[in-house]
């Protein structure tokens, strides 16, 4: 397909194009159902498991990022964060 033709197609359907390079740069965002069955498993896991071997299932498969520009930003702990350090430090 050349580029005329590629263009026609966008503007038939604009929409296409869109969708995809959003697909590409947006995250998946989980619903409110599928957030609370996370932490309804996170939980069993915390209390299931000692603190070393949760740390090795929350953590499997996880790389390091390296990040190419300076970060300026502050990081704020929500209320839900607050919640799980304090049922991690409990168990521990």
């Amino acid at each position: 397909m050349n580029n005329e033709a590629k263009k026609k197609e966008n503007t038939k359907n604009p929409s296409s194009a869109l969708e995809k390079q959003l697909s590409f740069e947006e995250p998946k965002t989980l619903s409110t159902r599928e957030m609370d069955k996370a932490r309804e498993e996170a939980f069993k896991i915390f209390t299931t498991h000692s603190k070393e071997e949760a740390m090795k299932i929350f953590t499997k498969g996880l790389q390091p990022v390296t990040i190419s520009k300076e970060a300026n930003a502050d990081i704020v702990a929500s209320d839900s964060d607050e919640e799980w350090i304090g049922i991690w430090k409990a168990k521990a």
